[in-house]
């Protein structure tokens, strides 16, 4: 009985030491996790300057688009109406 005793108590000391283990690994992961989140927020803060600057290049490119459909639909109606009246320019 004794022997079963202390095989049990051997079992259960190598469980609790595995256990540690596991603690110190958890810890030091959360320390990772903690770091990484810290920069990860910090490469945020420098993309928001380049993200609105996507933006404005973005918006004056349909800008310039619009403005361009616009002087193709002036001139074709330039054209048109030169045609229609026989004038040739």
């Amino acid at each position: 009985m004794t022997d079963d005793i202390n095989r049990l108590e051997v079992k259960v000391d190598k469980v609790l030491e595995r256990v540690g283990n596991i603690d110190v690994t958890l810890a030091a992961q959360h320390e990772s996790l903690k770091d990484h989140i810290r920069r990860t927020e910090l490469l945020e803060g420098e993309i928001e300057p380049i993200k609105k600057h996507v933006a404005m290049v973005g918006g004056a490119m349909k800008a310039l688009g619009v403005l361009a459909l616009l002087a193709g639909i002036v001139e074709g109606t330039v054209e048109l109406l030169a045609f229609l009246r026989g004038i040739h320019l």
